[in-house]
């Protein structure tokens, strides 16, 4: 009984151990638990890609594709499921203009330790509005909150996605109010050759400062010889 105790205990304890490890390592945007995350585009051109997370919203997109129209800038926007649901003729706009629609759940949330068969009704829900935008398929998928341990990894898998998380999130567009100089200064003095931006669509809030923000950095990168592009750009 002794000797049953001492192994149990002895293999609880390295269950703890590599739990603990595996989730220390899953928390950076460039590792996860079986699975390599996209976090940079590979690339030795100054390219950059801009993505946009939450949306669609009522404000913010339409907005955003009118400015993008004006520069011939492509992007790609992490899509929730129930705002497609919410702004159909938005969200076809977003993929009718050219733009790259990925998968960011349904209704945004935190994935870490749940089933796969919420995860995977989380993903087919959502594939399943894109698709229905015009979309043939939806490859790219990034977790809310980029919260990736421990289940998700095989769900990805299993469903043939790529996980994205990104490069670099600028601190400044969470907070209130909204200051575009901010975060445009962020994002131009933060970004290198093949960054993924974390940017948010999303909200209906500060739409002027937020569509200028997105022009300054556009004006910014391309002064400094950036070109943006989609996710899925090939060299």
């Amino acid at each position: 009984m002794k000797k049953t105790l001492i192994f149990v205990s002895i293999g609880l304890t390295l269950t703890l151990i590599v739990g603990i490890a595996t989730f220390q390592y899953s928390r950076s945007w460039q590792n996860a638990f079986l699975i390599n995350p996209i976090y940079k585009i590979a690339t030795d051109e100054k390219l950059v890609a801009l993505t946009f997370d939450d949306g669609p919203s009522q404000t913010r997109t339409p907005a955003l594709l009118d400015l993008f129209n004006r520069h011939n800038v492509k992007a790609t926007f992490f899509m929730l499921g129930e705002n497609i649901e919410k702004y159909p003729d938005i969200a076809h706009a977003v993929y009718n203009q050219g733009h790259l629609v990925g998968n960011h759940s349904y209704n945004h949330p935190r994935l870490i330790l749940k089933s796969p068969s919420f995860i995977r009704d989380q993903i087919k829900k959502t594939d399943l509005l894109i698709e229905s935008l015009g979309q043939k398929e939806v490859i790219y998928f990034r977790p809310p909150y980029s919260s990736k341990y421990i289940v998700l990894p095989f769900v990805l898998q299993s469903l043939n996605k790529e996980l994205v998380t990104g490069t670099y999130d600028p601190p400044s567009q969470y907070i209130s109010p909204y200051n575009a100089q901010n975060v445009a200064n962020e994002v131009i003095k933060s970004t290198k050759q093949g960054s993924i931006i974390y940017l948010h669509d999303g909200k209906d809030t500060d739409q002027e400062q937020f569509v200028e923000s997105i022009e300054l950095i556009i004006i910014g990168l391309k002064e400094k010889g950036y070109k943006f592009v989609r996710l899925d750009y090939e060299n």
